[in-house]
């Protein structure tokens, strides 16, 4: 068996995301998983991480794997690793070690041919590796961790592999990928759709549970036709959780659609790979403690601050302050939040048992605000009373309705990547007087998290009740 000591000797579960698992059951000695990760540290190199006896055993290889038969290559024979690293990419914090990120580059099955304390040849079956690699010390070095890795020649041809649809495993479910390189957003491929949703999903799983999912689906990028989806779709995977949930008044004159219920890493990257880019959610939950899937109460207030045309995201911003300032009258605590679009949105947990009461305090609360600044702001819909005012949509309250997700991507782009519904301090609400600071990448909402954590978590904090109306 495998040893994990050094692994947790080198780092701190404290600094780094890195995973602490144990030292897996026994194994067979035929072959198993393997993973090579893409890893920027201090110098580019390539992880080569073969499952055996409970641990990853596992070799730095800073050219990457030969292509071809020829000159071995250095190959560093490093700690072993936990087998949940299987699945690990992300960013490991500057000064810690290994700091830099990391990236799945190949994953799939091996079978050994050798294994010894000296040699270690197999043969790695992955979607962009196919082939025979020997692992070898040399026996003069200076270095007991300074081994070789040369390629062997195929016995027989291997009919080419489709590099665009690698399977890979995520949490533990076989997920298989497709069309990597197609652009989504321009200069932003599918790929780093699926590495954002993965990578923000710890902060947005939270955010998700329970809530049965509206997905907004771009098969050819933004520039192309989108549309709605509620039904989970007949090819869905037996593993992905799914309600029936009635649709009383659906378009399409259904009484009812089977939504998906995102609770895991795996459904995200589902998803994404589906060129899912907005995840929209309900107010409420469904609770499923009993075995069935029921609607509950809503336990979220939310408004959505419009603007219209002549006002952008600093009128926005001051709405939402005069907002905020209201609901803390009567005990509320809102988080505030961008659409990713041309808005802003607010949420404040509450406890309410009648579905309709949300809807009821946000129009009156909306109604107030608009009597006292009729040129500022209006609750009315009507797109010929939103001239020079923000518009506060109180109606998102209504259970048929949804509101984008904290952390999920838009359909838009601004300076060259995504735009994200991103969570605000009140503080950059108050100060904020230059619209763009207002606009986030997700690589500048990944580095938010990592400053600040969930700047949305107060939204999943025990409700207050709402004052009678």
């Amino acid at each position: 068996m495998g040893e994990l000591r050094t692994y947790r000797d080198k780092r701190d579960p404290g600094r780094t995301p890195e995973p602490f698992g144990e030292v897996g059951g026994a194994d067979t000695d035929a072959g198993g998983r393997f993973v090579i990760q893409e890893h920027h540290a201090r110098r580019l190199h390539y992880d080569v991480r073969l499952e055996r006896g409970g641990v990853l055993v596992c070799w730095a290889v800073p050219k990457g794997l030969p292509d071809g038969p020829g000159a071995p290559r250095l190959a560093v024979h490093t700690e072993d690793h936990p087998l949940e690293y299987l699945d690990f990419h992300g960013e490991i914090p500057a000064g810690e070690y290994g700091g830099g990120s990391m990236t799945i580059w190949d994953s799939g099955s091996y079978e050994t041919e050798k294994w010894t304390d000296d040699e270690v040849a197999v043969a790695l079956r992955g979607e962009r590796t196919d082939g025979r690699f020997v692992f070898f010390r040399p026996k003069r070095t200076d270095d007991a961790k300074d081994w070789l890795v040369t390629r062997k020649a195929e016995a027989t041809a291997r009919p080419p592999r489709d590099v665009q649809s690698p399977r890979v495993s995520v949490g533990g479910r076989a997920l298989k990928l497709s069309n990597l390189d197609k652009e989504l957003y321009p200069g932003t491929p599918k790929n780093a759709v699926i590495d954002y949703y993965a990578r923000v999903a710890d902060t947005l799983l939270p955010h998700l549970a329970g809530r049965p999912l509206t997905l907004r689906r771009f098969p050819d990028g933004i520039d192309g036709e989108s549309f709605y989806e509620k039904n989970a779709g007949r090819n869905a995977p037996e593993w992905l959780r799914t309600v029936v949930v009635p649709t009383p008044g659906s378009s399409r004159g259904a009484d009812s659609a089977r939504f998906v219920v995102v609770e895991e890493l795996a459904t995200l990257v589902y998803l994404a790979n589906l060129a899912v880019l907005e995840l929209h959610v309900p107010q409420w939950r469904v609770d499923d403690g009993t075995g069935t899937d029921v609607p509950q109460p809503p336990d979220e207030l939310v408004f959505d601050l419009d603007p219209g045309p002549g006002t952008g995201l600093l009128e926005c911003a001051r709405v939402a302050r005069r907002v905020r300032d209201r609901l803390h009258d009567d005990g509320l605590a809102p988080v505030v939040k961008t659409s990713g679009s041309k808005g802003m949105q607010m949420t404040a947990p509450v406890v309410v048992t009648d579905p309709g009461r949300t809807s009821e305090y946000a129009r009156a609360i909306a109604q107030e605000l608009a009597r006292e600044t009729p040129d500022d702001v209006t609750a009315v819909m009507a797109k010929d009373r939103r001239g020079g005012r923000v518009f506060i949509d109180w109606s998102q309250n209504n259970t048929a309705k949804t509101t984008v997700a904290p952390y999920s991507l838009r359909a838009r782009a601004a300076h060259g990547a995504p735009t994200v519904s991103t969570p605000l301090t009140w503080d950059e609400v108050e100060a904020c007087d230059d619209a763009d600071a207002l606009v986030f990448s997700p690589a500048a909402v990944l580095d938010r998290i990592a400053a600040h954590g969930d700047l949305y978590a107060g939204a999943l904090a025990d409700g207050v009740e709402l004052p009678e109306g």
